[in-house]
């Protein structure tokens, strides 16, 4: 059965890979000559131990080879270019609220719904540290497991495999840098490994370095873009310098001070540019080590031993950069300020130039030990009891946020006074000491002195600490002398027990709730996880007509989870039939749950500027809008004509710890299909569907603006997650508005809502064959989308995000739900040499709720190219060149993302070339 066509179209799949774009010769004639082995491998998503590579389960697999001709420097970059991922994907490219943690969002149903796995073990799911070197593979497994592996396993699971017998020395250079002469990246990785007659080790050490990208530095990035009378035109915040302001009882009109100290009303060319100093693309550095070894204890007549571990370490620092803070709060400037000429209280709204950007600078300590024993026993059984501990510690480093009370007191003569008898008032008097007027002027730019600065910035430490420990005991075998027509049963079966711990200490100040923009105190949470499961592979028939084979499989598992008073179980079934050598049909349902992750339940409270569109904008001539909603844009204070000056909503990001588990369904069906007639071609077609429901998440601010103004006087239970200025302790024109009208305080901490559902069809053909004395290939993998839909709570409409961009509810930010994405790749490789070129291609889409007369909604379908060779220069070295994003493709504008970027779905850095050279010894 090994060696039938179907097993030969999987590997055809792996050898090829969907990333591969070159592949060299000598691994082609090393996985030809490995058919023959009939050695049992656990496949992913199963733990029962096979002799076939091919199951009922959609599983693509990329090998290291495919994943370093891909031309891509890092893991982060490879699989956020697979096919299967969609909507919005975190990693380097996001500064606002990035930190740097690399996550993969399979279906585009959250990054939390994929399990990420090192060699069959759970992992902490932050992919930028795993160390790339020492990576055999990577499985992709398209559909849920949770009966296998627990908790997370919805949309699919990605496994990183570490190679095991590694014999000989590889060190690799690599430089890549932009069209621009940014973002100079150089790595340097180095693996080693020995095998002997009773064991095996190796080790590896990676570094990677990357400079960072700038948004000054890009057209598309130099300014926040905004429409104004039909045109495009660079825009920025009210919050400027010097500071722009309100006069008290007048909610729309904005005003500075001109070169006289009088005011004047304020136009689009006072606003602040805060593109100019962002980071487009974060610079970040890594080391990682990983070590891992086995030997074989004792061979004897019951049962053979072996001892394994693995270890890992990694360090990652990076940064963000934000435009400098200000008082965005709407600071109050009293009618007694010498600089005051407006005869009454004034709301000022300062960027703080002076004090340089608000930079967060990331340490990521990762460490990561599993140790174990396994073996077989004298029937053929095997068995194996693994215990890992894993650790991850991030210390943010806090510079240029600002003491809000203080900030305050800086502008208000009666309490910046030496003659108080408060000690602030004491040291606000020192810092505004030499002041032509005694007093800080916040409508003159660079008035702002060090002392001041000294007295109102306050430097941070913040420190997350997780940790979690796995315990597995697995056992797999089959039937032995019970044997059904069709052959033997196959099984496995297994008990786990883990534990998931998280601690966010906060800086004293911030943990007061003193310092604007950060978590307002920590927290400290703990669970536990104890699963048994059970899986059975039934062969039903074999070597009949019309069923060469057909398998049975059925998994189950039951969790209980500490903080949930009921235990969850899961089923699974599965169907694998093979009419003849060239086919094979398989279809799979099954359930799957996911726990609240810890960071669901007890992330601090933080605060955030998140970019929306305010469905009261213009609202007097929108007639799209119905009376209710007109009545209470009007109760609020905004007159018809408001045109939302700034983009952003000052909201509430947070854990709750009354969070329930998620479910779904998954369903699959498709084939794998290898004809005679066409030798090199194989096909694999698949259906997916899987729909989830209580789903753990954050009602959109779009959502929440909408559903509360449709309400009669605000009566909806959505209103009450917009607590308004109230929450930042500032004023504003009505309980839920700021002083520039828009909505502020926004609750967006997790809640079970409603469900999701998507359905599509995954494709991927391959084709080889021999041409001009060498070996061409052809790859096309993809995916159709065909349904994406959501309920974000009861009560609300039912969305369907197929084909269009949006706000991302599984994922946060923006995302794109193309209809069709796909990878084509075509390579040749000849003698010492190869060539290959790459097209990423992604479909149109629409804006899913497009403000009236906006200039921009939809995208139409990129089309990315990259092209690498390869050379064999002597049988140590080899040396690579490659050009990614060939024609320098620059992200579309669209009118709603962040400043007309959809910067978790297009590629941010342009044309980008790279030089590798390799040594293996």
């Amino acid at each position: 059965m090994l060696n039938n066509k179907v097993s030969k179209a999987v590997r055809l799949g792996l050898a090829f890979g969907a990333a591969s774009t070159a592949v060299f010769s000598a691994t082609a004639a090393a996985e030809e000559a490995s058919v023959e082995s009939v050695e049992r491998i656990q496949v992913t998503g199963s733990r029962i131990k096979r002799t076939d590579l091919e199951t009922a389960m959609p599983v693509s697999s990329f090998s290291m080879e495919d994943i370093k001709a891909s031309g891509v420097p890092t893991l982060e970059q490879f699989v956020q270019q697979l096919p299967v991922i969609s909507g919005g994907s975190y990693g380097s490219n996001v500064n606002n609220g990035g930190n740097g943690t690399v996550s993969m969002n399979l279906r585009g149903l959250g990054s939390d719904r994929t399990l990420v796995l090192l060699n069959g073990r759970r992992f902490s799911g932050d992919i930028s540290t795993i160390p790339m070197a020492a990576i055999a593979r990577v499985d992709v497994l398209r559909d849920g497991a949770s009966t296998i592996y627990g908790s997370d396993a919805i949309a699919g699971v990605v496994n990183f495999i570490t190679a095991k017998n590694y014999t000989g020395t590889e060190l690799e250079f690599r430089y890549q840098e932009t069209s621009e002469g940014d973002g100079e990246s150089d790595s340097i990785s180095f693996v080693t490994g020995i095998e002997g007659d009773k064991g095996s080790l190796i080790i590896s050490a990676g570094y990677d370095k990357r400079e960072a990208i700038y948004g000054k530095d890009r057209d598309f990035s130099s300014c926040p873009r905004q429409e104004e009378d039909g045109k495009i035109v660079c825009g920025g915040s009210t919050t400027s310098s010097p500071g722009t302001f309100k006069l008290k009882g007048n909610t729309t009109d904005r005003f500075v001070m001109d070169e006289n100290g009088n005011p004047r009303p304020f136009v689009t060319s006072d606003s602040y540019n805060y593109s100019s100093t962002s980071i487009l693309y974060q610079p970040r550095e890594t080391y990682n080590l990983f070590a891992a070894g086995r030997y074989e204890l004792a061979e004897t007549d019951f049962s053979s031993i072996e001892f394994f571990s693995e270890s890992m370490f990694t360090h990652r620092s990076n940064t963000t950069n934000l435009a400098p803070v200000g008082t965005f709060w709407g600071m109050t400037v009293p009618e007694s300020h010498p600089n005051n000429n407006t005869g009454d209280e004034v709301y000022v709204n300062r960027r703080l130039t002076e004090s340089g950007n608000r930079r967060t600078d990331f340490d990521v300590y990762e460490y990561l030990i599993t140790t174990g024993f396994e073996g077989e026993f004298s029937n053929g059984w095997y068995w194996d009891f693994s215990y890992g501990f894993n650790h991850r510690r991030v210390n943010e480093f806090i510079d240029g946020r600002v003491h809000q009370e203080r900030m305050n007191m800086l502008v208000n003569p009666a309490l910046c006074n030496a003659d108080n008898s408060s000690d602030d008032s004491k040291a606000c008097a020192a810092a505004v000491a030499g002041t032509p007027d005694g007093i800080w002027n916040p409508f003159v730019d660079g008035s702002l002195t060090q002392d001041m600065l000294d007295w109102v910035i306050v430097p941070l430490t913040d420190t997350k600490i997780s940790e979690d420990t796995q315990l597995q005991i697995n056992i797999t075998g089959d039937s032995g002398d019970f044997e059904l027509p069709a052959g033997v049963i196959s099984w496995a079966a297994g008990y786990e027990h883990l534990t998931t711990s998280y601690e966010a200490i906060v800086d004293g100040a911030s943990g007061l709730g003193a310092i604007y923009g950060t978590a307002p105190g920590g927290s400290v949470g703990k669970y536990n996880t104890k699963a048994y499961y059970v899986e059975a592979n039934i062969p039903l028939l074999a070597d009949v007509a019309f069923a060469e084979r057909l398998d049975l499989t059925v998994a189950a598992r039951r969790t209980k989870v500490n903080l949930i008073e009921d235990a969850e179980t899961t089923k699974k079934i599965a169907l694998e039939w093979r009419p003849n050598s060239e086919l094979m049909v398989r279809a799979n349902y099954s359930e799957g749950f996911r726990t609240p992750s810890i960071t669901d339940l007890f992330r601090p409270f933080t605060q955030s500027a998140d970019s929306y569109s305010d469905p009261c904008k213009n609202y007097g001539s929108n007639n799209d809008l119905s009376a209710t909603f007109k009545a209470n844009c009007a109760a609020d204070g905004l007159p018809g004509n408001w045109g939302q000056p700034n983009a952003q909503s000052g909201s509430w990001w947070g854990g709750n710890p009354d969070l329930g588990p998620e479910t779904s369904e998954s369903k699959t069906f498709g084939f794998v299909w290898s004809p005679d007639f066409i030798e090199g071609f194989s096909a694999t077609v698949d259906y997916y569907d899987i729909e989830i429901s209580n789903v753990i998440s954050s009602l959109t601010l779009e959502t929440i603006a909408q559903t509360c103004y449709e309400s009669e006087n605000f009566s909806s239970p959505v209103c009450n997650l917009i607590k308004g200025p109230e929450a930042y302790g500032t004023k504003g024109i009505s309980p839920r508005r700021n002083l520039d009208g828009n909505l502020v305080g926004v609750d967006l901490s997790t809640q079970n809502l409603g469900f999701f559902n998507s359905k599509g069809i995954d494709f991927d053909f391959n084709y080889a064959m021999e041409a001009l004395g060498g070996n061409l290939r052809f790859k096309l993998a993809g995916t159709h989308l065909l349904e994406q839909t959501s309920l974000e709570a009861e009560g609300l409409e039912v969305k369907d995000l197929d084909g269009y961009y949006g706000a991302d509810i599984a994922n946060g930010g923006r995302g794109a739900f193309n209809d069709w994405r796909a990878n084509l790749r075509v390579s040749y490789d000849r003698d010492n040499w190869g060539l290959a070129h790459t097209m990423q291609y992604q479909s149109a889409v629409d804006d899913v709720a497009p403000a009236k007369n906006q200039l921009s909604s939809s995208v139409g379908s990129v089309i990315y190219n990259d092209l690498s060779g390869y050379y064999h220069a002597t049988d140590t070295l080899t040396l690579s060149l490659g050009v990614n994003n060939l024609f320098d493709k620059q992200p579309p504008y669209v009118s709603q993302g962040d400043n007309g970027l959809l910067i978790r779905v297009h590629r941010l850095t342009g044309r980008e070339y790279y030089a590798k050279a390799t040594f293996k010894f």
